[in-house]
């Protein structure tokens, strides 16, 4: 009874709202995740990251300037005296890169910008076909809905009839129980379909950013996306040797080895000698009025030659390498998978009739006035009731399911 009851206030609420109720196509999702999707904004600060690292690493070593006074000049006793006859010492160090030291540096962040684009574009399309298919889902269901809406109302018609015919003794009170507990069962199954569907409208309030709690209705043209579908398919299934190359999800990891590749130089550069210019002025020193020098720092890598910082980044490297063939294997699983489902999907739904909604409604129609005439058992008509039921929601999953992967084969592989 409470189920039955929530069920009714749920009803009738989304009936009230119906005219307040979201109408999303993928036109307009698209334009909203593209603005409010949090994750997609924080990728594109990832790359705003990785253009600053560039621009710094671009940049050279600062010269290093030393000033030191006397403490007290002893000839005229005077505390840090500056003057004619005090000492002022000033030194300048300017560090310089050989052997790519700086340049490898720089081609690593640039390799790493190059892998933040794809990234980003990587996490578009992930975002995208996600929106996509939770549209197409929630469609579905409430599709199903509408289905156990049908059903629900003849059977209740049905139960209102015998309870009536049973007061008065023409049909046995079994009868009418079975009845009852057909809608009870179908009300329960309408429930968790519901709230299914209210999970779905949920993560697209996520993804998109969507305000309020108004219900959203997805507009979908359901034979022009079968008919893309279906060609999308024929032109895939015909390309035996795809071209991966261009994809962003290889580029990304082409862009990651890159990067470990110009890494693992770098840090080869990081045991040459660490070497810097220098020069001096001396106003009064002990060799002389107004002594000038330059000369070489050398950092000779004697003790410490960077051997483990060399080994740690061709591990990376070749963890890049790896992760690139699991990365070409994954794509063409998911392709073929993709492929499958959507071919399999394909022949199942042109094998009823194109008219299935209506036939089955009709029959439908047909079972209710057969039962109510005592030509068919009660037994007939559950049967009925349960082959109309389970022939609709097949051919709605069905139709469900093969958009879907048809949504990630076309986000993915169109070109």
């Amino acid at each position: 009874m409470k189920i039955r009851l929530c069920l009714m206030l749920f009803m009738a609420w989304a009936c009230c709202d119906g005219a307040r109720a979201v109408r999303l196509s993928f036109a307009k999702a698209d334009s909203l995740l593209a603005q409010r999707n949090p994750v997609l904004r924080s990728a594109r600060l990832n790359v705003t990251v990785a253009e600053g690292l560039l621009t710094q690493s671009r940049s050279y070593d600062n010269p290093t300037v030393n000033v030191m006074y006397n403490v007290q000049n002893p000839t005229n006793r005077r505390w840090f005296d500056p003057g004619s006859t005090g000492e002022v010492d000033v030194q300048v160090s300017q560090p310089f890169a050989i052997g790519g030291q700086h340049a490898e540096q720089v081609r690593q962040n640039t390799s790493l910008l190059n892998a933040s684009y794809s990234q980003l574009l990587v996490t578009q399309r992930d975002l995208r076909t996600e929106v996509h298919t939770a549209m197409i889902a929630l469609y579905y269901q409430q599709r199903q809905a509408r289905v156990y809406d049908e059903e629900i109302a003849s059977a209740e018609k049905i139960l209102t009839a015998c309870r009536e015919q049973s007061e008065k003794g023409n049909v046995a009170a079994m009868e009418t129980q079975r009845i009852a507990t057909m809608v009870y069962q179908l009300r329960k199954s309408q429930t968790d379909l519901l709230l299914e569907a209210a999970a779905l409208e949920t993560q697209l309030r996520q993804l998109l950013a969507l305000p309020g709690i108004e219900s959203i209705t997805v507009d979908l043209d359901e034979q022009a996306a079968v008919a893309q579908a279906s060609r999308l398919y024929l032109t895939l299934h015909s390309d035996k040797s795809p071209v991966l190359d261009t994809l962003p999800e290889i580029q990304l990891t082409d862009h990651r080895v890159e990067a470990a590749q110009h890494a693992l130089r770098w840090q080869h550069t990081q045991s040459l000698p660490q070497m810097a210019v220098q020069g001096e002025y001396d106003k009064n020193g002990s060799i002389g009025h107004n002594y000038f020098a330059v000369g070489l720092s050398v950092a000779v890598p004697l003790w410490n030659r960077n051997r483990g910082n060399i080994r740690s980044a061709q591990a990376v490297l070749e963890q890049a390498a790896i992760d690139k063939e699991q990365q070409r294997l994954a794509l063409t699983l998911q392709r073929q998978t993709d492929l499958d489902i959507v071919g399999k999907y394909l022949k199942q739904l042109a094998e009823p009739a194109s008219s299935l909604d209506k036939d089955l409604s009709q029959m439908l129609l047909a079972a209710e006035q057969q039962f109510m005439s005592r030509h068919i058992s009660l037994v007939e008509f559950v049967d009925l009731y349960i082959n109309y039921r389970d022939t609709m929601l097949a051919h709605l999953d069905a139709q469900s399911k093969m958009l879907q992967a048809a949504e990630r084969l076309k986000v993915v592989w169109i070109r």
